[in-house]
This record gives structure tokens, sequence and C-alpha cells, in this order.
């Protein structure tokens, strides 16, 4: 649920000619490609467990702030008044943050991580984690460390979850400068979750800017096997290659950004790139 919720816009850095694309926040949609295989045979459905009015209506909430935040943020209020609960609260944390109003999901979702602590309910390491990923997208680096920490206390999170709470502590020790903190997160982020492309792209774009192409060049090498397709990927592969003087390389690879989707953020740095290429061909 984390990324889904939290995808966040690109920010400028001192990279060859500025590139947008930077470890502090998310590059948009990188997705690793649908596998191929044949899907598994179909085993027995569980037997289902009633759930309770109180858990109907929480994902009623979230449907609803999904699909209309703004209503979602009515609702939310309502069932709070109404004795919603932390569940109301991260309903409305959850409204606010499709709006994309960091200061406003904060608070909510702290206090409906602190209420599902309470009550012994295992959601509460989700919840610190979204605390987390919004005080990050809010800018507030110190709040955002304290929160992602208290989603890994909760020894609740394994696999791509836990990684994805990694990969954030890495985008705050990046926006703090303390990138060997930062390295030593990703460390984590690619043995909990080796196949999530963003970690590999990220930290291949930390490792080039600590002046580490070998580690840069073999981490965006995974990127591109994972989302390789992606206008991301393909930028900062660029970026790399430029970095390690390979003009001819680093032209290639903006060129296939651009191919990949013209419209996109990093396509568009790409040809900002290619035409400052040009225009050193020319001089």
């Amino acid at each position: 649920m984390i990324s889904s919720l939290f995808l966040l816009l690109l920010m400028q850095s001192a990279n060859p000619y500025g590139s947008p694309i930077d470890p502090v926040l998310r590059p948009a949609d990188v997705r690793p490609p649908a596998p191929a295989n044949n899907p598994p045979a179909p085993t027995p459905a569980p037997v289902a467990i009633p759930k309770s009015p109180q858990e109907i209506r929480f994902n009623q909430c979230v449907d609803q702030a999904t699909d209309d935040p703004s209503s979602g943020v009515i609702a939310a209020n309502r069932w709070q008044i109404e004795g919603g609960g932390y569940l109301a609260r991260h309903c409305l944390g959850y409204a606010y943050a499709e709006l994309l109003d960091w200061s406003k999901a904060v608070p909510e979702f702290v206090k409906a991580a602190e209420g599902a602590g309470a009550a012994n309910d295992d959601r509460a390491a989700n919840f610190w984690a979204q605390a987390g990923n919004a005080a990050l997208a809010k800018g507030d680096y110190p709040a955002a460390r304290a929160h992602l920490s208290a989603a890994l206390q909760q020894n609740r999170l394994e696999g791509l979850p836990r990684g994805e709470v990694h990969l954030d502590l890495a985008r705050v020790a990046v926006a703090m400068e303390q990138y060997d903190e930062a390295k030593a997160q990703f460390t984590y982020v690619h043995q909990l979750a080796p196949q999530d492309p963003l970690s590999w792209l990220l930290s291949a774009t930390l490792a080039r800017r600590m002046g580490d192409l070998g580690l840069a060049k073999a981490d965006i090498t995974k990127a591109a096997k994972l989302a390789g397709g992606d206008p991301a990927v393909a930028l900062e592969a660029g970026n790399i290659a430029y970095a390690a003087g390979d003009t001819a390389g680093a032209k290639k690879f903006w060129q296939q950004a651009v191919q990949f989707d013209a419209a996109s953020a990093p396509a568009e740095a790409a040809s900002t790139y290619l035409a400052r290429l040009a225009g050193d061909d020319e001089d």
C-alpha cells in the first residue's frame, strides 16, 4: 500500500546536466513487467470470516477517499464524530494524502497508528509507515525517520512492506545528507525486496552521486532487467554513462528514455541533455 499511495514528484539535483532524478523522491510509475509464466493452479478458497460493521465502514471510507478525496474527508470526519476511532483517523489521513495535503495527513496517520497500537491491531505498523512516508513528502525528515522507525519497531512488517520502510529511511538519509546511512538502508531494501526496480534505480543514483560508478552501473543494470522500458531507468543509465565519460553511451540511453515515453518528466530531461550534447558538438 505504501508504494501506491505515495508516489512522489521528481526533484532537481546536481547531476550531469541538472537531472531531476534524486534518491530523495520517487520517480513516477516504475513498475516491473508482468510475469510471463502461466498462473499457478487455483487453490481452495479459505473460509471467509464475516467482517465487523466497523471494518466494513472502514473499507467503504477508504474506497470513497480513493474515488473522491474531498468527499472522503467529509465522510471520515463524520465517522470520527460518530466514534469511528483510529480507523476513521486513518481514513481521514488517507483522504488528505490523496489530496497531497501532507500537513494534515501526517497527524491523522500518527493518531491512527497510536490508536491501533493501543488496540493491539497489527495494522499499527502500516499506519506508522504511512505517517513516515507522508512526513517525508512534507519535508519533515526528523519526523519521517521517527515514524518509520516506529513502524519497524512493531515487528509486524516482512518482505516488501518492510523493504519499503527501509527505502523511505534511505530517502530520509539522503535528504539529510547522510549518504553512508542511506547506502546501508539500501542494503536492507535489496535483501527484502530484490524485485523492486525502484530501489535499484535509486541506489544506482546514490552510488553515482557518491562517485562509486562501478556500483552505480551494477545497480542500474539490475533496475533495467526489472523495468527496462521505464524512461527514468534509461535516464539514469545515461547519467551514469556520462559521469563515466561515455558520451556515446549517455546519448544512447537518453534517446531510449525519449522513445519509451516522450511526455514523461525523465524523457523531457533526457531531451534537454541531448540538445545540450548537440550544442557541445557544434562548439
